[in-house]
């Protein structure tokens, strides 16, 4: 009946008109059940049937496929002689809802039993039925019939194509916001995750950390919501009989309360979950839908799927060719293929001010980036890190801090490249180490900024007095234009508060060290050499000084040394940590078989 090296089979129930067994994978981790029936001819005798497999549904636990001769049709058209709507059609129907079993479409034909060779009397009494998550296990499901060979019934083929082991990528579920403790939990964990380096690393390790901490947390809360739904019926059901007898007491009525208040909080989470699934937008929480969501999940899944594609008039049912055929379509689809591009002429058009370019290049403020974030619909598809916009949204507090911090390295002041060529960006990852080791020379005064380059002690002076920049009446000046043989002509914005005056002689103090501009032009000097002169030599050697503690690796002796090129670069690799090993070479996912002989001989030693 099955091939046992692959299933284990165990008899669940025998009835008098179904039998259901229960089959676990030997080699996979799937465990499944299988009724097969044959009812009988009586409906009210049918009706028992119907009952044993309301009785079994909750033993069924998993995938669940019901077939064979059910004697029974749904419509008028599954009988060669139907003329309406009877009694046992409507109760087989209503029966397959209640179980909520999926009915698939039969292929190769309309009937599968016949009265006799020549007689036009025929029926679809036969037929698979599945659940839902048979549906979700299985991919490309077909049932279609056979040929007939003496007997009255045609056989019919279940087709279920490849388990559906597809990588499962995270997603948030919407129905753990309303999980009792789950945002302190989400907190704790941000705020332990100690991770260094740029904003964008720092938000992208974080929510990967976090990925990983809630994948945890979901397997310790598995939502069997059925079961406990169940549960929770059967101890209602006990006060109820309970209170039929006596009053209850006032803990039973509080229990009694809070099972009530659990019930719809099950349901409700229920509910959330599969309407997630289903991207049905136009139905709001609270409508009791469960069972039309999962139906919808379950439609949209199918509907996704691929079962098979014409390829210049090849069929492709393999889904690794599928994929590698839809991934090539779209490669060469957006490959450039032409050289030539026409020129555009710029001159004439109007450029945009000089405030439109500074304000354009400001940093995003965090009303701003909260407003656009709160602005997108909560329940929409996740991003491929599997976090919907209700994530960030209800988390805000939380993530605002390295949020921002990321959107920092989105405005970019350096010019744009070529594409393709990473020159400039090479340049700007140096540019901040090269901006701590030089010191602005103050010549004429008009091309340094007076409140945001550092001419004038270590720090720029928007950064020692922000409060008096906050409102000073030009920003963006210049030294020269501040500056006159008579002293400082500083101005603001309005008149200045009684603590504020200090703030100004504090300033004027500090202004005190600067003698005055010369006839030179302004320039920048490298602040480690008398001469202020930059070589990329001194820029290289206090680079490699920085990252190796203070000590100079033995690269002039390898290089100048009277060895063979191939030497030389083996040597500097090995040093560098930077050679091919076998395991890095493993980690990058090649292929190796290892070549040690110590090893191939003690393996071949061994016992086992």
């Amino acid at each position: 009946m099955w091939d046992k090296r692959v299933w284990r089979g165990e008899l669940v129930i025998a009835a008098n008109q179904m039998v259901t067994c229960k089959f676990e994978g030997i080699n996979q981790a799937l465990t499944w059940f299988l009724s097969a029936v044959y009812a009988s001819c009586d409906p009210i005798t049918r009706r028992e049937l119907w009952q044993e497999f309301i009785n079994i549904k909750e033993l069924c636990n998993g995938p669940w496929v019901a077939c064979g001769d059910f004697n029974a049709t749904r419509y008028p058209n599954e009988r060669s002689e139907g003329h309406g709507i009877t009694t046992p059609m409507t109760e087989f129907s209503d029966w397959i809802n209640e179980m909520e079993f999926i009915d698939p479409p039969l292929f190769g034909g309309s009937f599968t039993w016949r009265r006799g060779d020549n007689h036009m009397s025929a029926s679809r009494i036969d037929r698979f039925l599945f659940s839902s998550q048979w549906d979700g296990t299985f991919t490309g499901i077909k049932q279609s019939i056979l040929p007939r060979i003496g007997s009255d019934h045609s056989p019919i083929l279940l087709e279920c194509g490849d388990l559906n082991l597809k990588k499962s990528y995270f997603k948030f579920e919407q129905w753990w916001l309303r999980v009792e403790g789950f945002s302190d939990k989400v907190k704790d964990w941000w705020e332990s995750f100690n991770i260094t380096g740029t904003g964008s690393y720092v938000l992208a390790s974080k929510l990967r950390m976090l990925k990983g901490k809630l994948k945890e947390w979901k397997r310790e809360n598995r939502n069997n919501w059925n079961q406990r739904k169940e549960e929770i019926l059967n101890q209602l059901s006990i006060l109820e009989k309970t209170q039929e007898l006596r009053l209850l007491s006032e803990d039973e009525l509080l229990q009694k309360v809070h099972l009530s208040m659990e019930f719809e909080d099950v349901a409700k989470n229920e509910e959330i979950a599969w309407r997630q699934r289903s991207r049905v937008h136009w139905l709001k929480h609270g409508d009791k839908n469960t069972k039309f969501f999962h139906r919808m999940a379950t439609a949209h899944k199918r509907f996704n799927t691929i079962d098979m594609l014409m390829v210049e008039g090849v069929t492709v049912t393999d889904s690794e060719e599928i994929k590698g055929t839809i991934i090539n379509f779209y490669q060469n689809l957006y490959r450039e293929s032409e050289q030539w591009r026409p020129d555009f002429n710029v001159q004439g058009a109007e450029s945009i001010t000089q405030e439109e370019n500074v304000w354009l290049q400001r940093q995003f403020e965090e009303d701003e980036v909260f407003n656009c974030i709160k602005s997108c619909a909560s329940d929409k598809a996740p991003g491929p890190d599997g976090f919907p916009m209700s994530f960030f949204q209800t988390f805000w507090e939380i993530l605002k801090t390295d949020f921002m911090n990321a959107t920092e390295e989105w405005v970019s002041n350096v010019v744009d490249s070529t594409y393709g060529v990473s020159v400039w960006r090479s340049i700007r990852n140096l540019w901040d180490s090269l901006m701590e080791n030089l010191v602005v020379k103050v010549g004429e005064g008009n091309k340094i900024f007076f409140w945001k380059d550092k001419w004038i002690g270590q720090e720029c002076l928007n950064s020692v007095f922000p409060d008096l920049f906050s409102f000073c009446t030009n920003p963006e000046a210049k030294i020269a234009e501040i500056w006159s043989p008579q002293g400082w002509n500083l101005t603001f914005r309005r008149n200045l508060n009684d603590w504020e005056v200090d703030r100004i002689a504090e300033l004027l103090l500090k202004l005190g060290e600067f003698t005055g501009p010369t006839t030179e032009a302004d320039g920048i000097r490298w602040k480690h050499n008398s001469d202020g002169k930059l070589s990329v030599s001194r820029l290289y050697k206090r680079e490699i000084m920085a990252h190796s503690g203070g000590i100079l690796g033995p690269w002039k002796q390898i290089w100048k040394g009277n060895i063979p090129t191939k030497v030389k670069c083996f040597t500097w690799l090995v040093i560098r940590r930077a050679c091919l090993t076998q395991e890095k070479l493993k980690k990058r996912g090649f292929q190796i078989v290892s070549r040690c002989g110590a090893w191939f001989t003690a393996s071949l030693k061994s016992p086992g």
